[in-house]
């Protein structure tokens, strides 16, 4: 699978600001003076003979002075097809598009980063008022045409929805994507925010996934989607064999309600869109619907509770195969014996206490697995006045658990100590400190098997599991190429140990 953006090549950071420079007819004066630097600076980082700004909020005044001058719609459009965007053609608000800015220049902006991201700006739900149409007739079936039929058969479905007495599994399948959605990007919003009002009101969704045929569709989609996946009331599957694209189909079926068909042919956007209320009809469509989710697989799924977490995370280090695993803090697979033996006896939260006892229990397995497969930890070493701080929690950032196991100088050198040890003695084990954190709110844990967890550590908790195979390829691809860069094999691996030993010294000091 390539995952390069609709066949686009990857892009230096000087071909991107050269991009946005012409775009915007910016001069090397002109941006040199909205982000208050030197015009020579400009001219290096358009030759190549400066590397990207490492300071984000930089970086981030330079994306929103170039959001800032992209107003009109041949700009916004250009845009959309370098990123590989719809909703960037649309009135999306200059500041959230100055952080997709920021996001394209310091990377490649890839799937990973995309859900990080959307996650991030994720809010909690709030009560939208769709336009509701006249009352239809009982058992009617009406068709509607192009882009704009779509539009004015959601107001119908949400009708519909609003009208069920009993909360229900909405089914929908999408071999389309949402560009017809996403290029109105009040209209994205709205239908996003009704769809949450919906899941917060006791419906699910049973969703089967579009194809992944382009990254840049697919990373669309879920963008749009993340929101609800966060919630844990949808169940996402996907079908698991190949597709050309040319038949575009999207189904949506209230069970008991109301059925939506919309379909069309290739990049045409020339949909046939129906609408029915026949309760012959909407049994019909939920029957097929049925026979269709018996062909596909789980793809991914929302948990909401931490004491859903732990199984996933013993299943996937369960299964034979290397694991990567980017963590907040250093992570509790790693954490020696006598340091797990004091977290079992002092921990109030019953969740953690038998979190930490369930790890300490695991040590055997754990290591014997180390004998075995590769397994890459790689996390932020913080600094020693944040370690003497005592704000550091053991095992968990969450503020609502461990509320008082924190690291203290001595047991947090006790757990270094424990990951020089398990280099020393395993070479398939290694540990890779970062600088920095690059997704301070986030850990992710990937293996070969065909499993990947992500977890938001900032409240409230949120875990995805992914399963569908160029997800967790992304995931894993992701992680690696980050690791390469800053090197773990060889020469660097030594380095780290002799970090890690300096480290430890300074806080038995």
């Amino acid at each position: 699978m390539d995952f390069r953006r609709d066949g686009r090549s990857f892009m230096q950071f000087k071909d991107k600001l050269v991009f946005l420079m012409q775009i915007t007819q910016t001069s090397n004066k002109e941006l040199a003076e909205g982000i208050s630097v030197d015009p020579s600076l400009i001219s290096l980082l358009r030759t190549g003979k400066r590397q990207l700004p490492r300071d984000w909020e930089r970086l981030q005044k330079m994306a929103l002075f170039f959001a800032g001058r992209c107003t009109a719609d041949f700009q916004r459009r250009a845009l959309a097809e370098m990123l590989g965007y719809s909703d960037l053609r649309s009135s999306m608000p200059t500041e959230l598009l100055a952080n997709r800015l920021a996001h394209w220049m310091k990377s490649e902006n890839d799937l990973i980063d995309s859900i990080t991201e959307e996650l991030q700006h994720t809010e909690l739900p709030v009560s939208t008022q769709q336009e509701a149409p006249a009352p239809m007739p009982k058992e009617q079936t009406m068709f509607f045409y192009g882009e704009e039929g779509r539009r004015e058969v959601t107001n119908h479905v949400f009708q519909a929805i609003r009208e069920a007495k009993t909360p229900c599994s909405i089914l929908l399948a999408s071999d389309d994507n949402l560009e017809w959605l996403l290029s109105d990007y009040q209209l994205s919003k709205r239908i996003q925010n009704g769809l949450l009002d919906v899941l917060r009101q006791g419906f699910t969704f049973y969703q089967i996934m579009p194809a992944i045929n382009f990254l840049s569709r697919y990373t669309e989609a879920m963008r749009f989607w993340l929101p609800a996946y966060s919630t844990g009331k949808m169940k996402v599957y996907y079908y698991p064999r190949l597709r050309d694209n040319l038949y575009r189909r999207s189904t949506l079926i209230v069970p008991g309600h109301c059925v939506r068909v919309s379909s069309s042919i290739g990049p045409s956007n020339n949909f046939i869109t129906l609408f029915s209320t026949d309760p012959k009809l909407v049994k019909a469509y939920t029957e097929q619907f049925q026979e269709h989710l018996y062909t596909c697989r789980p793809a991914l799924n929302g948990y909401t509770k931490f004491e859903e977490f732990l199984p996933f995370t013993q299943e996937l280090l369960a299964q034979p195969g290397d694991v990567i695993h980017q963590v907040v803090p250093l992570s509790p697979n790693t954490i020696p014996r006598a340091l797990l033996e004091q977290c079992v006896r002092e921990e109030r939260d019953p969740v953690w206490k038998q979190t930490f006892a369930a790890f300490l229990k695991g040590i055997p397995q754990f290591e014997q697995r180390l004998s075995q497969y590769h397994y890459l930890e790689i996390s932020r070493l913080p600094s020693v006045e944040e370690i003497r701080s005592g704000t550091i929690r053991i095992g968990t950032p969450y503020k609502s658990c461990a509320s008082h196991l924190f690291y203290t100088p001595k047991t947090y050198a006790m757990h270094l100590r424990n990951i020089v040890r398990l280099m020393d003695q395993y070479e398939n084990y290694c540990f890779l400190p970062l600088e920095r954190d690059p997704w301070p709110d986030y850990n992710l844990m990937v293996n070969e098997e065909g499993l990947a967890l992500l977890f938001r550590i900032s409240l409230p908790p949120l875990m995805l599991e992914l399963r569908r195979p160029e997800l967790v390829m992304a995931c894993r691809e992701h992680l690696l190429r980050s690791a390469e860069q800053t090197g773990y094999e060889g020469i660097h691996r030594t380095k780290i140990r002799i970090r890690l030993i300096h480290l430890i010294e300074e806080l038995e000091r």
